[in-house]
């Protein structure tokens, strides 16, 4: 084999290895933060906040014809990926009975993507909440009473 050939062998490695490992480093990259298969998106929110005009982030709501399960999920947009805080979600019909993730109590801080989280919806409105945290500044959306039926 000629000097050139491993050269080149060696640098073809490298790159598969660097992909690899980038890929691996990046969770919400990896695994996406999704639902599953059926589920259709109702819509995505932009997570606000009165302090800036930057939008870090979004809530997307989903929905399953098939089992009448809600689900959301707030990501982190990909310049802010890891460097975002506390990301969580919140899905409810408006009572007294919420999913979160983190789930209440839970000392978690996700840098990348909170949920999904499912509730069964079907027939009342989705009351949702999607929030992280970054640069000292708090960014967030409430989706009350949208989508129902």
């Amino acid at each position: 084999m000629s000097l050139r050939t491993k050269i080149q062998a060696g640098l073809t490695c490298a790159i598969v290895t660097a992909a690899t490992v980038m890929t691996a480093a990046n969770p919400a990259a990896a695994t996406g933060g999704t639902c599953g298969s059926g589920y259709n998106l109702l819509k995505s929110y932009p997570l606000k906040s009165v302090f800036s005009s930057t939008i870090p982030g979004d809530l997307s709501i989903y929905y399953s014809p098939s089992t009448g399960n809600n689900c959301a999920i707030t990501r982190v947009r990909a310049a802010w990926d890891g460097k975002a805080q506390n990301v969580y979600v919140s899905l409810g019909d408006g009572g007294a009975s919420y999913v979160t993730d983190p789930p209440s109590g839970s000392s978690k801080n996700y840098h990348y993507y909170a949920g999904p989280v499912y509730k069964y919806l079907k027939g009342k409105c989705v009351y949702t909440v999607g929030y992280l945290e970054y640069g000292g500044i708090e960014y967030y959306v409430h989706a009350d009473g949208v989508h129902c039926g």
